[in-house]
C-alpha cells in the first residue's frame, strides 16, 4: 500500500463504539494464547464480562509466557501479528489493515524537519542522585544502594549496573550512541540526566507549545544536544498519526549507534493506539539498523514471573512479623479475598524445572486497555532480544508522580504509609536518574546475556521499590495503607 502524502491514523475494527476496544484486546488476547492454552483462549472469546475477566487471563498468559522459551517468543509473535492484522491504518479515504502498510513507503512524501537546541551548561562528569534534598555520589551512593538492596527495594543487578556507572563515569555522556526518547516528556524517561551528561538525545512527544518550551528550555539549561522533528513549523508529531515519517527521520539519524526508548503512554484505548504505533516503529527501526538497541522501561503496576529467590525472601518476611503478624492474620481470616493476601501462592515450573512465583499487582480497574498496551512493548522487547539486538528492561518503582501529589484521596494515603509494608515511593528525580544511569549500564554491557528464559528479561535488574519482596499481594494492603496513611496525616495536622 502507497499512498502518498495525507494524514495518516491507526483505528480499530468497525464495531460499536463503546466496546470494540475490549473486543479488540480480547481477540489480541485470544490469538496470543490459543496455539499454547486453547482452553484458555476459548475462555476469553467466551467471556461475558472481559472488562473484569480480563485479569485472570493476563495472569494466566504471564505463567504460560515463563513455562518455556518457545511459547513466550511464539505468543508474543503471535500477539503482534494479531495488532496488525486487525488495527486499521487510514490515509483520507483509504483504509487498509496495518499488516498490508509499507511503512517505507509511507514516508515518501511526508518528511519531517529538524530543531536543535545545544546545551549551554558544562556536562556533569560523574553521577549524582538527587534524594531527599542531597545530592548522593561515590560512597555516600553506593551506601544508599547496598541499603535499598537489603531491604528488597531494588534487585541486586540493578544495584550491580548503577555501580558499574560510578566505576565508569565515562559511560554517561554515551559517546558513540544517540538516545530517541519518545515520550519526551515522561516523568521517569531519560531525556533530562542524559542531557545532563552531555548525551545526544532525538526527543519526540506530541505538538504543545507549553510541552516543547519547556522542553527546549530544559535542554539549552543542560549539556547535551537535542534535536526534535518540527511538522508544518511546529515541534513534536503525534506519534499514532505520523509513525511512517517519524520512523524515516529517526533513521535518517543514524549516524551514531541508535537506541530507540519507548516511554509514552496514554490512558484507555488511546494508550493501546499508542503503544502500537510504538511498536510499528520499532520494528521498522529495529529492521534499518541491525546493530540498534531498544530500551523500556515496565511499570510497578503490572504482573510479572520473578525467581525464586525473591518468593523466598517474601517468605522470610512473612516468617519475621512477629506480633504484628498475628493481626495480619486475624484480617485475613475475615477477608481472605482483600486483606493481607499472599504475594506469592504457589510455584510456576518451566521445561527446566525452574521454580518462579507470579506477581500480580495489575489494577483491578485499569480494564484491559491498560492491560495491553503494557503487554505490546514486552512482546517487543521479547522478539528484539531473540533477534539479537540490546535490550534495556527496568521494572520501575513507584513514584510520586504529578498525577499522584495532586491527588488527596485513598491512594495518596496509602503511597504514604507504604514504607510500613517495606515499599518505598520514589520521588521523580531519584527514580529517572537511577533508571537513566541502567540504561547506561546495559548499552555497555558486554558478553553475551545470561538468561536461557526470554521472560527473565522483566525480572533481572528490577527496581520495583520493595512490592516484589514483602509477603503480601500490593491490592491486599490497598486498605490498611489507606488507613494507616489516613491516620498519619491526622496525627500530623493535629500536631
Amino acid at each position: 500500500m502507497g499512498t502518498g502524502a495525507g494524514v495518516w491514523d491507526l483505528v480499530f475494527p468497525p464495531g460499536p463504539p463503546e466496546r470494540i476496544a475490549d473486543m479488540f484486546s480480547a481477540a489480541v488476547v485470544a490469538d496470543a494464547i490459543r496455539p499454547y492454552d486453547a482452553d484458555l483462549a476459548q475462555s476469553v472469546e467466551t467471556c461475558r464480562d472481559w472488562r473484569h475477566g480480563y485479569h485472570r487471563v493476563f495472569r494466566g498468559m504471564t505463567a504460560l509466557a515463563i513455562s518455556a522459551p518457545e511459547i513466550s517468543i511464539g505468543m508474543a509473535e503471535a500477539g503482534l501479528r494479531s495488532v496488525r492484522h486487525m488495527l486499521r491504518f487510514t490515509v483520507g479515504r483509504t483504509v487498509a489493515a496495518l499488516d498490508t502498510v509499507d511503512v517505507d513507503a509511507e514516508a515518501d512524501g511526508n518528511g519531517l524537519e529538524t530543531g536543535t537546541v545545544v546545551g549551554e551548561a558544562a556536562a556533569v562528569k560523574r553521577l549524582e542522585v538527587p534524594w531527599r534534598g542531597k545530592l548522593l555520589t561515590g560512597d555516600a551512593l553506593r551506601l544508599r544502594l547496598a541499603d535499598w538492596q537489603t531491604h528488597g527495594i531494588l534487585e541486586a543487578d540493578f544495584v550491580a549496573a548503577i555501580e558499574r556507572v560510578i566505576d565508569h563515569p565515562e559511560w554517561l555522556a554515551l559517546p558513540g550512541f544517540r538516545v530517541t526518547v519518545i515520550g519526551a516528556g515522561a516523568e521517569l524517561g531519560p531525556l533530562r540526566p542524559l542531557l545532563s551528561w552531555g548525551a545526544e538525545v532525538l526527543a519526540v512527544d506530541k505538538p504543545g507549545h507549553v510541552r516543547w518550551e519547556r522542553l527546549r528550555a530544559a535542554a539549552l539549561a543542560r549539556a547535551g544536544g537535542l534535536r526534535y522533528p518540527v511538522a508544518d513549523g511546529e515541534p513534536g508529531v503525534d506519534i499514532a498519526r505520523s509513525f511512517p515519517a517519524l520512523t524515516h527521520w529517526i533513521t535518517g539519524h543514524g549516524d551514531r549507534r541508535l537506541v530507540l526508548g519507548l516511554y509514552a503512554g496514554l490512558p484507555g484505548a488511546a494508550g493501546v493506539r499508542l503503544a502500537v504505533a510504538s511498536d510499528v516503529l520499532a520494528e521498522a527501526v529495529l529492521r534499518h539498523h541491525p546493530d540498534a538497541a531498544l530500551a523500556l522501561l515496565g511499570s510497578p503496576t503490572d504482573t510479572y514471573a520473578v525467581p525464586a529467590s525473591v518468593v523466598a525472601a517474601a517468605r522470610d518476611h512473612l516468617a519475621q512479623r512477629g506480633f504484628r503478624g498475628n493481626a495480619q492474620d486475624l484480617l485475613h481470616r475475615v477477608a481472605p479475598h482483600s486483606l493481607y493476601r499472599l504475594n506469592y501462592a504457589r510455584p510456576i515450573f518451566d521445561t527446566e524445572g525452574g521454580a518462579w512465583g507470579l506477581f500480580d499487582n495489575l489494577p483491578a480497574l485499569a480494564g484491559p486497555d491498560y492491560a495491553l498496551a503494557q503487554r505490546l512493548p514486552r512482546w517487543r522487547a521479547v522478539l528484539a532480544r531473540s533477534a539479537g539486538h540490546p535490550v534495556s528492561f527496568t521494572v520501575a518503582p513507584p513514584a510520586w508522580t504529578r498525577s499522584l501529589t495532586r491527588e488527596s484521596g485513598w491512594r495518596a494515603a496509602a503511597y504514604r504509609a507504604s514504607s510500613r509494608f517495606g515499599i518505598e515511593i520514589f520521588d521523580p528525580a531519584t527514580a529517572r536518574t537511577l533508571l537513566a544511569a541502567k540504561l547506561v549500564a546495559d548499552l555497555h554491557a558486554t558478553g553475551e546475556p545470561r538468561m536461557s528464559n526470554p521472560e527473565a528479561l522483566f525480572a533481572e535488574g528490577a527496581a520495583h521499590g520493595g512490592l516484589w519482596r514483602q509477603p503480601f499481594a500490593p491490592r491486599s494492603l490497598l486498605a490498611p495503607a489507606a488507613i494507616s496513611g489516613t491516620v498519619q496525616e491526622l496525627i500530623h495536622k493535629l500536631h
